[in-house]
């Protein structure tokens, strides 16, 4: 992902640790996938219970959710009741945004032991959670909005495959979401399904098929009821189920767009790995708010680690997670430096909110976070409101500081910032104003509508 495209993602830190390896893997998968094949970022559901959301100065690219809303059928009038209607409330609990309506969750597709509940999020978002054997135990992903049906952007289609475990036979799994509504019917190049109301689908891979469709890619259309060809595309498989590696969704879309030309394969992007060995101190900060898994009161250390990409992350450490147990920069304020040679803002901030406690009321406790193009002469940033101006750690380029007003919680849907005005100030060495970032603009036009 370059500075140029904005990395849409909101950090709602929960009281629990920040994501694992693996979690960061499949995020950094995602985001990379999608940008390589649509030339923008697409909003998803990249972690369990946490999300993360950079706003980049100067014109927003909307990425996280459509702003104008598409009228659709109520597909859950008529569908279904989930199929392990309690495994799902776990798996919405766990993963889903606070928004979505479990009591409309619907079985909306079936195929063999396999089993696609759609659950409704907003006015036309979706939540998908597979299921084999009654059980979803695959994940969950979600579209907060659907924008332009006809043109995709806002589909899902997936690829998941579970191993063989003793009497538990190996499954391989393809579903997802068309959601133009002339669509009908899926041809995947070696099978086609039809599409369920509302344009769901769910197919079980053929064993016979499972060694030839093995990290390949074919040739698809997406096709009307009269079989007319609506769109065509590249079918990207995934490795079929063996004995090593882990259950669940493959980290690419089994669909991309493409008009001709012969259909390769896409590959997963490893992340880049962090080199904490070679990590500088930047500058240390006191909290004033519990932020992540620390308290109020403890000082934490932000570091300046080498990627092994040629860039720079921003990783955090603190009582209980020194050494090889630091380094969650990339939800974080991991900042690409050798790209941001290239930004078109001077002025790359990450908005978080982390919902806590203060004796016991329960808030949202806000955090700014980021980097600065070093070519833009910022020496000193202060975050500005209606009554008080708060001074920004600030060092090699990277930038931390918590607002210092709350927002009550919990809420569903969007967090709301608190009340006011909130600016990001860029001064120079004269202290001349250089940029300004107005948070609350970008928090409000970047949130799910």
């Amino acid at each position: 992902m370059t500075d140029n495209t904005m990395q849409l993602l909101t950090d709602f830190r929960s009281e629990i640790p920040l994501p694992d390896n693996e979690a960061t893997r499949s995020a950094y998968e995602r985001i990379v996938a999608t940008t390589s094949a649509q030339g923008h970022v697409l909003t998803r559901l990249i972690g369990r219970k946490r999300l993360t959301l950079a706003l980049a100065a100067g014109a927003l690219i909307l990425a996280a959710a459509s702003v104008a809303a598409v009228k659709e059928a109520p597909w859950w009038q008529n569908g279904a009741p989930p199929v392990d209607p309690q495994e799902v409330v776990s798996v919405a609990s766990d993963n889903l945004p606070a928004n979505v309506d479990v009591a409309r969750a619907r079985t909306v597709a079936t195929a063999g032991d396999a089993a696609l509940v759609a659950v409704p999020l907003n006015s036309t978002g979706y939540c998908l959670i597979p299921a084999l054997d009654g059980r979803a135990t695959l994940g969950a992903q979600c579209e907060y909005q659907v924008k332009d049906p006809q043109n995709g952007d806002d589909d899902r289609t997936i690829s998941a495959t579970r191993r063989a475990n003793g009497d538990r036979p190996a499954a391989w799994i393809v579903y997802g979401r068309i959601t133009d509504p002339r669509a009908a019917k899926l041809d995947l190049g070696a099978f086609t399904l039809d599409l369920a109301s509302g344009g769901f689908f769910l197919g079980q891979v053929p064993q016979a098929q499972w060694s030839q469709l093995s990290g390949s890619a074919t040739s698809g259309t997406i096709l009307d009821s009269s079989g007319g060809v609506l769109r065509r595309g590249c079918v990207n498989w995934a490795s079929a189920p063996a004995g090593s590696g882990g259950d669940g969704e493959y980290p690419l879309p089994l669909w991309s767009e493409q008009s001709g030309g012969t259909c390769k394969p896409q590959k997963p992007v490893t992340p880049p790995t962090v080199d904490l060995g070679a990590a500088k101190k930047v500058f240390d900060v006191t909290l004033t708010h519990n932020y992540s898994l620390w308290k109020a009161g403890q000082t934490i250390t932000f570091e300046a680690a080498p990627r092994s990409d040629g860039t720079t992350c921003l990783v955090a450490s603190g009582p209980g997670t020194a050494g090889p147990n630091r380094g969650f920069g990339f939800t974080n304020s991991c900042a690409a430096t050798s790209d941001r040679a290239n930004a078109k803002q001077p002025i790359n901030v990450g908005l978080g909110a982390g919902l806590t406690h203060v004796g016991s009321n329960a808030v949202y406790a806000w955090d700014i976070s980021g980097a600065v193009d070093p070519r833009s002469g910022i020496t000193k940033l202060e975050l500005r409101s209606d009554t008080s101006t708060t001074p920004v750690s600030f060092g090699n380029g990277f930038f931390f500081a918590q607002l210092p007003a709350t927002s009550p919680g919990p809420q569903k849907g969007t967090v709301s910032m608190p009340p006011g005005q909130w600016l990001l100030v860029g001064l120079d060495a004269t202290g001349h104003q250089v940029a300004e970032v107005d948070l609350v603009a970008a928090h409000r036009h970047a949130s799910p509508h």
